[in-house]
């Protein structure tokens, strides 16, 4: 049996939210990917295959921002069923590496548990998903323009995700500010050129952990 592919990856998009499960060929001609989401086009990571090294898989993740770097060798892929890929800086979960059929079998097994425990509400769930990753995106975007600093005059500024919301955290002084990150109303306050609200050292940010 002639076999074709490397591997599949399945990874959420960080832009918009959806899960994209793909391909990764073998005889394509191409010794570099990029992995890009179907539904927006957002860049989701970038593959490289090597005959010595195997596949080097390169991701930016959206929580804390790490870029991580997964090497696995052609041995490695030729036993690999299903595995889960973290940031290897937070540990967020970031998508799956393995076999197609394995990964799509995860995914409806996923998909049917949640409208099993939530028939009514599944468009609303990918709303406030899609939601909760573009306010992660303005969040980087902001930083990275430097337009997010604490009152204390400090750009050294941490996020992370609780439930629905964005906690930042800042690291000089202890101030923090809570987003909700639910609607698409609530992404209005994380338009650039609009200050975001630092609560002064009333509470420090390891109180709201």
């Amino acid at each position: 049996m002639l076999i074709d592919t490397a591997c599949s990856l399945a990874f959420y998009c960080q832009r918009c939210g959806r899960i994209e499960l793909q391909d990764v060929p073998l005889f394509s001609g191409q010794k570099c990917f990029t992995l890009e989401c179907g539904s927006c086009g957002h860049t989701m990571g970038e593959i490289s295959l090597t005959s010595r090294q195997g596949l080097i898989l390169t991701t930016t993740c959206s929580v804390c921002g790490g870029k991580n770097h997964q090497q696995f060798t052609w041995r490695q892929l030729r036993h690999l069923r299903f595995e889960k890929l973290y940031c290897e800086h937070d540990h967020f979960e970031l998508g799956y590496i393995g076999q197609w059929q394995d990964i799509a079998e995860f995914l409806d097994f996923n998909a049917a548990e949640y409208d099993a425990l939530h028939p009514n509400d599944g468009d609303e769930y990918l709303e406030c998903q899609q939601a909760l990753l573009e306010a992660l995106n303005r969040v980087h975007e902001l930083a990275d323009s430097g337009e997010l600093s604490c009152p204390c005059g400090s750009k050294d500024i941490a996020a992370e995700v609780r439930g629905e919301e964005i906690v930042l955290g800042c690291q000089s002084c202890g101030s923090y500010c809570i987003l909700p990150a639910r609607t698409a109303e609530d992404l209005q306050s994380l338009r650039p050129g609009l200050a975001v609200d630092f609560i002064w050292k009333q509470r420090s940010f390891l109180d709201v952990r």
